[in-house]
């Protein structure tokens, strides 16, 4: 039996996200902060792109908003080096998420080091400063097999979060992409590691959430249906969930 839903808005899981523009994007950007404080309850998380994570920080000091953002972004290729350099910015500039895409092309060519060789020194340099999210890029990743396989090998210490996509490949997040992962977190949560779960890339519907609820409630019990352990990266839900919560 699936618990009931102890989620009628979702509008505190919402990381509000904003990567389209390297520059010249401040004012939309300041347009997704001012949207991330709602009436309703502010979101969990805006994310933005690199060069906006102090703007974002600034404008939303004491909101208790985290500020969130990408490295290795989108595709996943960028040498260690690169990806440290980056996320020393970001933290500099007030990142308190990262959501760095792993090295999932060279992981399906066989190259199994590839991940934790990149996760084990950015979760070191976020310790104590950022959590980290490990994004998949499960609409990638040809096989359910495949995708739990990864989903393991992202499971490192340190790496708070496994993220399904960028949405900017692939089809993004799907039931089955989420199942894959669940599948992974209950025996990481029954062992004593527990992780979250970030849902992104294509979610567009709450039919969708509904399904997503189910999917994750089913196996993780509705407790993990809060900020810490569950994330959905869906900004253009956010002004039909107000809509739908003015009515409930």
């Amino acid at each position: 039996m699936v618990p009931s839903n102890p989620y009628p808005t979702w509008i505190d899981l919402l990381d509000l996200t904003r990567l389209e523009a390297a520059t010249g994007d401040e004012g939309a950007v300041a347009d997704l902060c001012r949207r991330a404080q709602t009436p309703r309850g502010n979101v969990a998380a805006v994310c933005v792109h690199p060069g906006y994570v102090g703007l974002a920080r600034d404008l939303l000091a004491d909101s208790g908003i985290a500020i969130a953002t990408v490295a290795n972004f989108p595709g996943g290729d960028q040498g260690l080096e690169q990806v440290l350099a980056e996320v020393g910015r970001v933290l500099r500039d007030g990142a308190t998420e990262i959501d760095v895409v792993v090295p999932y092309r060279r992981w399906l060519q066989g190259d199994t080091r590839s991940v934790p060789a990149l996760l084990d020194p950015v979760a070191g340099l976020c310790a104590g400063r950022a959590q980290v999210k490990a994004i998949l890029e499960t609409g990638l990743i040809p096989s359910s097999a495949e995708c739990q396989a990864l989903a393991w090998a992202c499971a490192r210490p340190g790496v708070a979060f496994l993220k399904t996509s960028t949405g900017k490949a692939g089809h993004g997040a799907t039931p089955e992409a989420v199942g894959d992962l669940v599948r992974v977190l209950a025996p990481l949560r029954d062992a004593g590691r527990p992780m979250g779960l970030k849902i992104a890339g294509g979610v567009r519907t709450r039919d969708q959430l509904q399904c997503y609820y189910e999917i994750i409630a089913r196996t993780l019990g509705s407790g993990f249906f809060q900020p810490v352990t569950l994330r959905i990266g869906a900004s253009s839900l956010l002004d039909e969930l107000l809509a739908a919560s003015s009515h409930d």
